[in-house]
């Protein structure tokens, strides 16, 4: 079968290669075996890839954080499985046509959804969730701001926060960017710079502005900080400027502005199975509800590596690339049709 693996670490598309490995073998009583249908190719892919991330595999190493599947065979001991059962994967690794692995670590859909709509959940919409939902947690009416809104997570922060009555501040790094947010489904989309804290003040009137969500870092911090309210958070999830946080003194001091750091793997470390599942059936049921919904920029078979990964690398994409290691999916199920 086909897989993608990495012996050092370095560009992306030039350290990975597609190569054809032996298939995993019958699953073990408390294994399933899962043929893979689609895998979201994240910018956390590429840092891990790259060797810039929070945690690395060991070497040699298959990436992927995410995927999606269906279940081939389930081993002796497996009861709440069936063969045909799509499934979310939540162990990492995915780049690959057919895994074997232990029954704890999928998640079952219920009723088949389109697997490009389900592949990117674990990264992007478990993120959102927890930001809007549990480091947010406003109340209806209330204000987010937020950068990189056209990422994964910003789009899905926008989704669910209208579908929660909350408001969306966008803030971008690109004047063209203001109508595709706004078309996203923003409420109010600004162009980073000098002018950004009164054109937020302007924009928000006499709302509160009490937490922002960044996964930019560098000297756009300080902006954040200086138009939220006193006592205000920050919560850093990414690093696209590849900058350190700036933070001016007199906002953390004599403000109180707190800058705080959110990784979901993290978080998913932390969660019992329960938790676990119970965050994943949320986002499952925002998809089939039609609130959730990823834009497909492009999708590759695993022989095209390298390309994809270029292509998942450009800063500026209408949606996320998608690897189909087994062939086009079917189109199956309400959340739009697969491409």
């Amino acid at each position: 079968m086909k897989q993608i693996r990495i012996d050092a670490f370095g560009p992306p598309s030039q350290v990975v290669r597609c190569c054809e490995v032996a298939a995993p073998g019958a699953p073990a009583a408390w294994e399933v075996l899962v043929d893979i249908d689609a895998c979201a190719v994240n910018l956390a892919d590429l840092a891990r890839i790259a060797g810039h991330y929070g945690e690395l595999p060991k070497l040699p190493a298959t990436p992927g954080l995410e995927a999606v599947g269906r279940i081939v065979e389930c081993g002796a001991s497996v009861s709440e499985l069936a063969p045909g059962d799509q499934v979310i994967l939540m162990a990492n690794d995915n780049w690959c046509q057919r895994r074997r692995l232990p029954a704890s670590l999928v998640f079952k859909v219920g009723a088949p959804l389109d697997p490009l709509q389900l592949a990117g959940l674990k990264v992007g919409a478990c993120s959102a969730l927890e930001l809007v939902r549990r480091q947010a947690a406003l109340a209806p009416g209330g204000w987010l701001v937020q950068t990189a809104p056209l990422s994964a997570v910003g789009r899905a922060v926008m989704q669910i926060a209208r579908q929660d009555g909350l408001r969306t501040l966008n803030i971008v790094r690109r004047p063209e960017a203001i109508a595709e947010v706004l078309a996203a489904g923003g409420d109010v989309a600004l162009e980073d710079g000098p002018e950004l804290v009164r054109a937020a003040r302007a924009a928000a009137g006499s709302a509160p502005l009490t937490v922002a969500f960044d996964a930019v870092g560098g000297d756009g911090v300080a902006r954040l900080a200086a138009l939220l309210d006193s006592g205000g958070t920050i919560v850093n999830y990414g690093m696209l400027s590849g900058r350190p946080i700036q933070l001016d003194c007199d906002d953390a001091i004599f403000r109180g502005i707190g800058v705080k750091g959110f990784w979901l793997t993290r978080r998913l470390a932390r969660m019992t199975h329960a938790q676990r599942d119970a965050l994943l059936a949320e986002a499952v049921e925002l998809v089939r509800a039609g609130v959730l919904r990823s834009e497909v920029a492009a999708t590759y078979p695993l022989d095209a590596i390298g390309k994809a990964l270029r292509e998942a690398a450009q800063p500026v994409r209408p949606g996320k690339v998608y690897l189909l290691p087994n062939g086009e999916p079917g189109a199956i199920g309400a959340g739009g049709s697969a491409r």
